[in-house]
């Protein structure tokens, strides 16, 4: 199995609880009654019950610092950006025709400086430039080689989220690509069009290479879409929406896990559109279609408009639905997507305005009431569209989409169930402290501009009882087969569940049957707590044990800190 370099320095990551003074004088109920309380009563309760020094008191009080959801720093609400800069739209890649027949494709990781703010330069990391990465067109069933060259000053990969690709192509924790080398992945893609998306998925630094800036859309094309006459003219009517949140310095640096809260999912303060804070586009007064991908570490959007005006989803994760489902809100979970279609017929002047309505559904996402910050109380807003004359190259609403596909098990079906702090207070102090408390990383370890990158690796949650280990594999899956996964959430808090190299199909929720936008081909789902889903979905794409496939949590520093497993498909 390859070797990562800097292994040795992300495993000294892990706690070590003994190194912390005071630590070892709390007890277990007491750590229990303050998670239940929340992070500010938590402080003041360990503060009086032990009587704790003042240099204990300044050590937990450095620890908590991120309690109330986010840290200080991140709960300051910045001034609003009043729509002022226009909406980048990422370049396309259409891939050189090669001499065999096949696509070739280059990407460049790299540093370099980015105005997510306006006026203000950031440190960041890119794909082809200083920040996320062009989008790149793939047809269905052509052969592609796409090259990915690192200069990063760390090693890396590229992970093809939603692609059917086998094992070793598929850019999991084992394709990594040291300093200064290249990497050729070669596949041909044989499933529905979608959009799709790329990003790095290194063994704990998925979420701050991820938050420095890697990422980027995977375009695959099959003419369905086109045939349906759905908008096609990319920037005008066919708009990629990349949405992300951040936490910066007032110099510009990102600001990563700089709390312990951030440990839950990193969460920031600064609303990015592709890579623009609160951005506006114009687009014309006629269907126009949303391309959008939830690409936020940790952050959960309850997407609509200002004005509650219906939209029309067409297409989730992996492919278009059967029909345009009518919705006024849509929940969208980190690593998922959702094409909508927008009627703007009538709309030649007028402004709209995309947010988060966070406050009605996101709170009650946890049990534990510092698991929402401000913003997840409240809303925010995301994007204005400025509506524009007609542009002549009119689009519509195809009453049908895509014919449903129907999947038969043939296999056993396979359980997993989710852990998170529910597990960590069962195992009494030791797990409470270990899994809660780590050390930052070293500054020989740093993303751009100095950023931290956290801390990986920490045994904190977990899938089946069982943490992300390298050496094991953790479920053994027969190539050709169709299986159901029955997966649980015994956490105190919703899951994105996502699984590598295939589409699956939801088949109910405690029970029931999914709601009709979900009923379309997906690779993540959103697991809310004591929540039982069924999965369906048939494993065409081989995975050998040197390059397995992951299943994990999409919330990248659950990912990162062991919710996440390794299958094999042969």
């Amino acid at each position: 199995m390859p070797i990562d370099p800097q292994q040795d320095v992300d495993r000294s990551l892990r706690c070590d609880l003994a190194s912390r003074p005071g630590v070892e004088t709390l007890t277990r109920r007491q750590v229990l009654g303050a998670v239940a309380a929340g992070g500010t009563l938590w402080a003041a309760r360990l503060a009086r019950g032990q009587g704790m020094t003042g240099q204990r008191m300044g050590m937990m009080g450095g620890a908590m610092s991120g309690m109330s959801g986010m840290g200080a720093q991140s709960m300051t609400k910045p001034q609003a950006a009043s729509f002022n800069r226009r909406l980048p739209i990422p370049a396309q890649l259409h891939g050189q025709l090669e001499a065999d027949g096949s696509l070739a494709y280059a990407l460049r990781l790299a540093p370099g400086r980015a105005e997510l703010l306006a006026g203000v330069q950031t440190p960041a990391w890119g794909y082809n430039g200083a920040y996320l990465g062009p989008a790149l067109r793939v047809p269905q069933g052509k052969p592609v080689r796409i090259t990915l060259h690192n200069d990063l000053n760390q090693s890396t990969t590229t992970h093809w989220h939603g692609a059917h690709v086998p094992g070793r192509m598929d850019g999991g924790p084992q394709s990594l690509i040291t300093p200064g080398q290249s990497r050729d992945d070669t596949f041909t893609l044989h499933q529905p069009g979608a959009t799709l998306w790329y990003h790095p998925h290194p063994d704990g630094r998925t979420g701050a290479h991820v938050y420095a800036g890697l990422a980027g859309l995977l375009l695959l094309d099959d003419g369905v879409d086109a045939s349906l006459g759905l908008p096609q003219t990319w920037g005008v009517d066919d708009i990629p929406v990349i949405l992300q949140d951040r936490r910066m310095a007032a110099d510009g640096t990102l600001l990563y896990m700089t709390g312990m809260m951030d440990r839950m999912g990193m969460k920031g303060n600064r609303f990015l559109v592709n890579g623009c804070e609160q951005p506006h586009v114009q687009v014309p007064a006629q269907w126009v279609r949303l391309r959008v991908l939830n690409g936020s570490n940790a952050r959960v959007y309850n997407l609509a408009f200002a004005d509650a005006r219906g939209f029309q989803m067409i297409a989730g994760d992996a492919g278009l639905l059967a029909h345009p489902v009518e919705m006024r809100s849509l929940l969208l979970a980190p690593g998922e997507r959702a094409e909508l279609l927008l009627d703007l017929r009538r709309l030649q002047g007028k402004t709209l305005i995309l947010r988060s309505n966070s406050g009605t559904v996101v709170p009650g996402l946890s049990s534990m009431p510092m698991d929402a910050d401000a913003f997840d109380r409240e809303g925010f807003e995301l994007l204005q569209l400025r509506v524009t004359a007609p542009d002549a190259r009119p689009s519509r609403l195809p009453a049908k989409l895509a014919a449903p596909s129907v999947l038969r098990a043939d296999a056993p079906l396979r359980r997993f169930s989710l852990q998170g702090m529910r597990a960590m207070m069962a195992d009494g102090m030791g797990g409470m402290m270990n899994g809660m408390m780590g050390r930052q990383a070293g500054s020989g370890n740093t993303g751009p501009g100095g950023m931290s990158l956290g801390v990986g690796m920490q045994r904190l949650f977990s899938i089946n009882h069982q943490f992300m280990n390298m050496a094991v594999i953790n479920q053994r899956v027969r190539l050709g087969s169709t299986e159901i996964w029955e997966v649980s959430n015994d956490a105190e808090m919703a899951h994105p569940f996502h699984l590598h190299g295939t589409s699956f199909q939801i088949l109910s929720r405690n029970g029931m049957a999914p709601p009709d936008h979900e009923r379309g081909w997906k690779d993540v789902v959103f697991v809310r707590r004591d929540e039982t889903v069924r999965l369906i979905a048939h494993f065409g794409q081989p995975a050998a044990q040197d390059y397995p496939f992951m299943y994990h949590c999409h919330i990248l520093e659950h990912e990162d800190n062991g919710m996440m497993g390794q299958l094999t498909v042969t």
